[in-house]
């Protein structure tokens, strides 16, 4: 009934002015809510006319000329709505929300007295006002005025904003005032919970969707998407709804989508600064043209050329893209423009972090929480200052590890020598001569990482990142036991460090993680993501393997944690592509073109050919991959007609007569499983091998037959199935951990020392490994090793040392006999009747 209505009030409007029809029925308080749904639908241009004919008509109600000046902003008349306050007000010298509109439109052309004198007047109004008999809009008014003016934030929440939704629990404006104000403030949940609730009070408004998705922006894509979406179903118009997404497609190097969206802003605004602002990104990031970022930044601050807001989004949008030190210059541009804006103040607070500047971020994101208690990043950043001041640092020429202080004895060395190891090789490989140190930070703690490495709590999966010379990670104490190798991980890290320096942090997500990826597979063939099942049915799937020109949005867009992986494989695969096809001087000429600024498209253009002829090539080569896993096996699922529940012959029939259908060969040996018929197990598992040689997954034919094997006791056999699922997996804890003991008695010192050492690359802080590697060490003669390993062993497990400590004597006596006494007797301290040890020490004396 309401929209018949506005459509009614745009009738009688055009008839009235073509007829002088009396337009006093039409400017009737009623028609004030048809009149807003079109101002909310986006129906700017005719808002606009219709509050001025109110205004013409000499209408005494102040709201027909607020819902115009609100249509004048999104038109991009701000000169003429600044005009038209003052006009308003004098008719209205009292109106709170009218001052308020004045400030807001003097603000976004720079005119800071005129903003200043609106603020004042509202306030000295309000004094004469007491709070029982404010409306719900004029709390809003007031509130929003009380923070410019400095107020603290949780106050004006409490005795404005929340007064206001209590006064009236449908108004909008209360709803939008206090989420926005939590989202300036990084308190993203406060401001989805507070959105949520404006919808639930007042219904769907493209307004209260637009918060919603920004709320959702850094922690869940999908329902940020979502509410955008939603936005713009309701108004097709909103240009900070258009905006929202033109970043969300600069993030996932969308760059014509983007300028699309962007465009359409600009239809309605020519002069939007946060438009022209975005356009400045583009020109930089897609078109590498100087001039043209030079000239989309003149274009944003043309309505006010001190903005600070256009070289804050600017440099936010250049972070993302991995370049810190462009956006850290920006960050102060805009802290010229105004010294005190906190968005510059937080993202340059972040820059310096990724650059490794800690000493100068600490310093700013202290002085954000002197002036601003309730921002949650800042106040973040405090608590992980005084978490990371607790830490170890070691600094050397080339590297600089901080972490935790229990961290650096058991795997502070081997984190080290494997950066090393990385730089000798990768930096040769690659052609660079770094000479910057590289910062590597780990984490004992999740929270700390995800602080440290995205400004907020989450990041939940994620390993480690690099920003360039600075590589953030997870402590492998912190890590699910078992399930992550945090060494493959620093690898992957650091080979980041050298692609990033190659091209000046200027190629795509998809290249830089298919190179780490793919030199984790060069380290050690067990890392690195092999071709598995999965990956096989995705490469298989037209829609779900992604042309190389659009792998970027595959990262972004990831419909599930699958799709994620598989995203960081394929990347790796087309790395491999590109090298075995047209070789590594013209795999290092892309990276090169790169770095002198061509886009990623023209630089595989002109070291290996059109990129349609490039991806043609690579889907046949995926593909072939793909086919040859398991290419003597039937994959097809048994269709429900071939199989009769109720008949139990039906699947023995099914599987003679389909004897390499590898689900019904998986069903039959989960049910030999269940009924421990051992010996059928073995068979089925042997073949499950032949079909699927490659796979060595908790599913595949190796584990059913080393479990078999076990409870049969043929330990050998054992031994030999699970050295093949050792050799060719580096997540197989279970495995390396059973060899261990299997080995240790055996005297197997070699093998007892490899799988020690993969063991240790999941999780150092496991004593068993620590002990069976020391063992180890010392049987081989590898002494410096085996001191290592003991002492390892004794920050472990202090109270069980005196063993320890004994062998740590032996192993010192001749190298440091001070040390090795001293060993000696904390031994004999913890075991007075040691007899050898009592031995070594008359020896001494």
């Amino acid at each position: 009934m309401r929209s018949l209505l506005a459509l009614f009030l745009v009738l009688m409007m055009a008839a009235a002015q073509a007829q002088q029809i009396d337009l006093e029925k039409i400017f009737e308080e009623r028609n004030l809510g048809p009149v807003g749904e079109l101002l909310s639908r986006g129906d700017y241009e005719l808002v606009a006319r219709i509050g001025e004919a109110a205004v013409e008509k000499g209408l005494k109600a102040p709201d027909w000329r607020i819902l115009r000046f609100k249509a004048l902003i999104e038109l991009g008349q701000i000169d003429t709505a600044l005009d038209e306050t003052a006009k308003a007000l004098v008719f209205f010298p009292d109106h709170f929300e009218l001052l308020m509109l004045r400030h807001d439109l003097a603000r976004m052309l720079g005119k800071a007295d005129i903003a200043a004198e609106a603020l004042k007047k509202l306030n000295e109004v309000a004094r004469t006002k007491p709070a029982k008999d404010r409306t719900a809009m004029e709390s809003v008014a007031l509130g929003r005025a009380a923070l410019v003016l400095g107020a603290d934030a949780q106050k004006v929440i409490a005795q404005y904003f929340k007064v206001a939704q209590t006064k009236d629990a449908k108004l909008e404006a209360a709803y939008l005032a206090e989420g926005h104000l939590a989202l300036d403030k990084d308190d993203a949940k406060r401001a989805a919970d507070v959105f949520r609730a404006g919808l639930k009070a007042h219904g769907e408004t493209a307004h209260l969707r637009f918060g919603l998705a920004k709320a959702f922006g850094t922690s869940d894509r999908e329902k940020a998407v979502e509410s955008l979406k939603k936005a713009l179903e309701l108004n097709p118009h909103h240009a900070a709804a258009h905006l929202l997404r033109a970043e969300l497609l600069l993030g996932g190097e969308k760059f014509v989508e983007a300028e699309a969206a962007i465009q359409l802003v600009l239809d309605v605004d020519e002069h939007h600064p946060v438009a022209w602002s975005l356009r400045a990104v583009i020109a930089h990031l897609f078109q590498a043209d100087a001039k043209k970022v030079d000239a989309a930044r003149s274009e944003a601050l043309k309505r006010w050329d001190k903005n600070p807001e256009v070289d804050n989004i600017i440099g936010r949008c250049f972070s993302r893209a991995y370049r810190f030190a462009e956006s850290a210059s920006h960050q102060r541009k805009a802290l010229e423009f105004e010294p005190n804006y906190l968005p510059a103040k937080m993202q340059l607070c972040h820059d310096l972090l990724r650059l490794g500047e800690e000493g100068e971020a600490w310093k700013l994101a202290e002085k954000i929480r002197k002036e601003d208690g309730y921002n949650i990043q800042a106040h973040n950043l405090g608590l992980l200052e005084k978490e990371m001041n607790g830490y170890v640092t070691k600094s050397f020429e080339d590297f600089t590890l901080k972490m935790p202080k229990r961290d650096w004895p058991i795997y502070g060395e081997r984190a080290l020598t494997l950066l090393r190891d990385a730089k000798t090789v990768l930096c040769a490989k690659y052609g660079l001569d770094l000479k910057r140190p590289v910062l590597v930070e780990f984490f004992g703690a999740q929270q700390d990482f995800a602080i440290r490495t995205f400004g907020a709590l989450g990041g939940q999966g994620m390993l480690g990142v690099c920003f360039g010379t600075v590589v953030t990670m997870n402590s492998p104490g912190s890590l699910a036991h078992g399930r992550n190798n945090w060494e493959s991980t620093l690898w992957h890290e650091f080979c980041h460090v050298i692609t990033l320096t190659v091209t000046k942090n200027r190629m795509p997500r998809w290249l830089s993680e298919g190179i780490s990826v793919y030199e984790e597979r060069q380290r050690d063939p067990a890392w690195g993501m092999p071709m598995d099942a999965k990956f096989r049915e995705m490469v298989l799937d037209e829609e779900t393997l992604t042309p190389v020109s659009q792998l970027s949005g595959a990262f972004m867009n990831a419909e599930t944690q699958d799709h994620l992986m598989f995203a960081y494989y394929e990347s790796s695969q087309v790395v491999e592509y590109l090298l075995a096809t047209f070789g590594k001087e013209k795999f290092q000429g892309l990276l090169n073109d790169l770095a002198a600024g061509k886009r990623i498209n023209d630089a595989i253009k002109a070291n290996a050919g059109e990129l349609d002829e490039i991806e043609a090539g690579f889907t046949k080569f995926i593909t072939a991959k793909a086919r040859s896993f398991g290419a003597l096996a039937d994959w097809e699922e048994p269709k429900p007609e071939d199989l009769n529940p109720f008949d139990d012959d039906s699947f023995a029939a099914y599987l003679k007569k389909n004897p390499r259908n590898l689900p019904a060969i998986r069903k039959f040996a989960q049910d030999m499983l269940s009924q421990k018929n051992w010996p059928e197990v073995i068979r089925t598992a042997d073949i499950l091998i032949q079909l699927l040689p490659e796979d060595v997954s908790g599913e595949s034919g190796y584990e059913l037959k080393a479990m078999a094997l076990r409870q049969l006791k043929r330990t050998d056999e054992e031994i030999a199935v699970l050295r093949q699922i050792a050799a060719k997996s580096s997540s197989a804890q279970s495995t390396f951990l059973r060899l261990i003991e299997l080995d240790v008695p055996k005297k197997r010192w070699v093998e007892v020392k490899s799988n020690a050492q993969r063991a240790t690359a999941l999780n150092p802080f496991l004593r068993t490994p620590q002990q069976a590697l020391a063992e180890a060490c010392a049987a081989l003669n590898e002494h410096e090793e085996a001191i290592a390993a003991y002492e390892r062993v004794l920050v472990l497990d202090p109270s069980g040392g005196a063993q320890t400590h004994f062998k740590l004597a032996q192993l010192l006596r001749e190298k440091d006999a001070t040390k090795a006494k001293r060993h000696l007797l904390d031994s004999l301290a913890l075991a007075p009747r040691n007899r050898e040890a009592h031995g070594m020490l008359r020896e001494w004396k």
